[in-house]
């Protein structure tokens, strides 16, 4: 029998935590999708000093209350249109090259959206930096710097909406 590393259960956590984080995303009874409530995001992650025995995972997330965003672009990544991914993880290896930094830009604004951070430094090796920063309509919500040691992780889930 095949035993599961903690890297591949963490991974599965993390994109668990995230589908579950926006599924759990409930209409009230006041909300109306289409009261001009709708936010603009930029998430911008930078990572060094990670490499392929490290567990590094973003998660960005964008959705609607109702079926809009379907089949439609909805994340632009680095400058490049993903598609009509609604979610985007990207792991250690897209930091291992000679890119460190990602700009993920919302193509159109959404309802709400999500940005979801875990590493891992295992297995020695040096301390891994970590900076991620969220701009919602501009305005900058979070913006974080950590250094993360060997042995140790940091993870966390940020959540955005409209505040009107």
């Amino acid at each position: 029998m095949k035993s599961i590393s903690k890297k591949s259960l963490l991974t599965v956590m993390v994109m668990s935590l995230g589908i579950l984080s926006l599924a759990s995303c409930k209409k009230k009874s006041g909300d109306h999708p289409d009261n001009g409530n709708k936010i603009s995001m930029k998430m911008t992650v930078t990572v060094t000093g990670a490499d392929q025995n490290d567990q590094v995972d973003f998660q960005v997330s964008a959705g609607n209350h109702d079926a809009s965003q379907y089949g439609a672009p909805v994340w632009k990544m680095n400058g490049t249109s993903q598609g009509n991914q609604n979610s985007i993880i990207i792991d250690e290896k897209s930091f291992i090259g000679t890119t460190k930094t990602y700009v993920f830009e919302t193509v159109k604004p959404f309802d709400y959206g999500g940005l979801n951070i875990s590493v891992s430094n295992l297995e020695g090796g040096g301390p891994i930096t970590v900076s991620y920063k969220a701009e919602i309509n501009g305005k900058v919500e979070t913006n974080e710097n950590v250094v993360v040691a060997v042995d140790q992780s940091h993870s966390k889930t940020l959540t955005y909406g409209s505040n009107k």
